[in-house]
């Protein structure tokens, strides 16, 4: 059996559903609550998009070089780094 004629079902979504869904909505919130529903998925969205642009902005700190036999540590938790040509942290996962 094929999965194509399954998935084409979820690209029909028409004016139909989507009120029959907005229906469903206004029963289990109340009229009251959905702008305050909306408002909240609106500010997570803006948060997301935010956050993601402040990482993609972010550039990698610059490796501190060492001394052969030296033994380095994350500056984030202070766990020591085992691999000298490590660039993320073992015990936290944080980039240094």
């Amino acid at each position: 059996m094929s999965l194509l004629p399954a998935l084409a079902l979820f690209g029909t979504i028409g004016t139909p559903e989507l009120l029959i869904i907005l229906f469903i909505l206004v029963l289990i919130f109340g009229a009251s609550k959905l702008p305050q529903l909306g408002g909240a998925v609106g500010r997570t969205i803006r948060n997301f998009k935010s956050e993601m642009k402040d990482g993609l902005a972010e550039e990698p700190k610059a490796t501190p070089t060492s001394a052969p036999g030296q033994v380095r540590f994350c500056p984030h938790c202070g766990a020591p780094v085992g691999d000298e040509g490590a660039s993320f942290c073992a015990k936290c996962g944080k980039r240094f």
